[in-house]
């Protein structure tokens, strides 16, 4: 087979075909190659090992089916292969090897861990617009590869990553390490643009190069990956991330509780156990009963020695209704007034404070994998709010906000900001300690 390809994909295809690199991200901007070096990867793949098992999967089965196709169908013509037939499920070679279109959307509800993807046998596969596709999705296909015919053929499962530049797991796993020079087999990353590209057409070209939009500019034509420091964001994505390893932060000091009540599948009812500033996720569930949060949560009070005093909750006077059950557990009024009169109000003041500690590194959260991706979401919607005003105080976007820009409700996000209530202190009293030592 004849093959077009740029300096790019020439270098995406000696990690393709070397024995060390299993996990390869390739691209970075638009109008890199992205698509034609996958179609063609898995269309030799295909040709040269007669039997194997490919994937291609996308966020969306529906856009799999037909940017996939439309690719793949001109990378055929322009080598001349008609040995296949495209369907539904993917592409059938005459040889019986086969290309499977995947689903990869991510369904909280009724398949949370991916579950659908366990049985699944391949012998290697791409994930195409990866910055759409949950985390959990790459991290069970990382198990499902190396296992059709590898063995017969003596070749490693690969997975090829394309994407453009997004501040999820693409950032924290591939790109960051890689600008650090830390990025270590199997992992590999390639930076393609529309520059690398030589069949790149001009007027595509220019269409990046003149768009108005100034993250759309930096993202695709740029190929910038810091494309999103939003002004109004309180927390440093870096710090985020480093939330999970933060090992040096040692739980130590007084236990606490802090609980966002959902029941009967509203929002969720998540619960965390600090040990000192190190949080423990211990309750996390999609569906509870009044009675189930009373009990699931007096049980994790007293196997993590949680006081009453010191256990907080909140959800829209559910908290009061807790209350009544377990005498002295605090309830968390987000509106209240602050100890601080710079902010507008309670939850503000804990937002702060919890942007604060995050960014100083000063926290850590353990957690599931899932967790933690959700947890970086929603730490990514603590946003300040009318940033413009220097005459306002200083206040947090809503939660209907929050809500509108994730899709659901910030649940972890709210049982980490009122866990800060126990961690701020009055100005004045600051002030005072200030003096005292003069």
């Amino acid at each position: 087979m004849e093959r077009k390809v740029n300096i790019k994909q020439r270098l995406a295809y000696n990690y393709l075909r070397d024995d060390k690199t299993k996990f390869l991200l390739y691209g970075g901007a638009g109008g890199g190659g992205k698509s034609w070096l996958g179609c063609e990867w898995l269309m030799q793949c295909a040709y040269y090992l007669p039997g194997t098992r490919w994937f291609v999967g996308r966020n969306n089965l529906k856009d799999s089916r037909e940017s996939v196709t439309v690719t793949f169908n001109k990378v055929a013509k322009l080598h001349g292969f008609t040995a296949y037939k495209t369907n539904n499920e993917g592409i059938a070679f005459d040889n019986g090897s086969e290309i499977v279109y995947i689903d990869l959307t991510y369904y909280p509800v009724k398949d949370p861990m991916y579950e659908r993807l366990g049985s699944k046998e391949y012998t290697g596969g791409w994930i195409e617009e990866a910055g759409e596709v949950h985390y959990l999705a790459f991290d069970v296909l990382k198990t499902r590869i190396g296992r059709h015919m590898n063995d017969v053929y003596g070749i490693p499962g690969k997975i090829l990553i394309t994407c453009n530049p997004k501040k999820n797991w693409l950032y924290r796993d591939f790109y960051k390490p890689w600008k650090e020079g830390k990025l270590k087999e199997p992992y590999a990353f390639i930076q393609a643009l529309v520059q690398d590209n030589p069949w790149a057409t001009e007027d595509y070209i220019e269409s990046l190069r003149s768009t108005k939009d100034r993250v759309t500019k930096e993202r695709l034509y740029f190929g910038n990956w810091e494309y999103d420091n939003d002004p109004a964001a309180l927390c440093d994505y870096d710090a985020i991330c480093d939330l999970f390893t933060n090992e040096f932060v040692k739980p130590v000091g007084d236990s606490s509780g802090s609980a966002d009540l959902a029941m009967k599948g509203r929002d969720r009812f998540v619960a965390g156990h600090w040990k000192g500033n190190v949080c423990y996720i211990k309750l996390d569930q999609e569906y509870s009963t009044g009675k189930s949060i009373e009990t699931d949560l007096k049980r994790m009070m007293i196997e993590c020695s949680i006081p009453r005093s010191r256990m907080i909750a909140d959800s829209d006077g559910l908290g009061s209704y807790l209350e009544s059950y377990l005498n002295g557990i605090k309830e968390f009024h987000g509106g209240s007034r602050p100890m601080n009169l710079e902010f507008d109000n309670l939850k503000s003041e804990c937002g702060f404070k919890l942007a604060e500690m995050i960014n100083s590194r000063l926290i850590r959260i353990v957690c599931t994998e899932a967790q933690r991706e959700r947890i970086i979401e929603e730490l990514g919607v603590l946003k300040q709010d009318h940033i413009d005003s220097d005459t306002r105080k200083k206040g947090i976007i809503s939660k209907e906000k929050m809500k509108e820009i994730l899709g659901h409700s910030p649940d972890y996000l709210d049982m980490l900001i009122m866990a800060m209530s126990f961690r701020i202190k009055p100005a004045i009293k600051r002030l005072k300690a200030k003096l005292g030592n003069i």
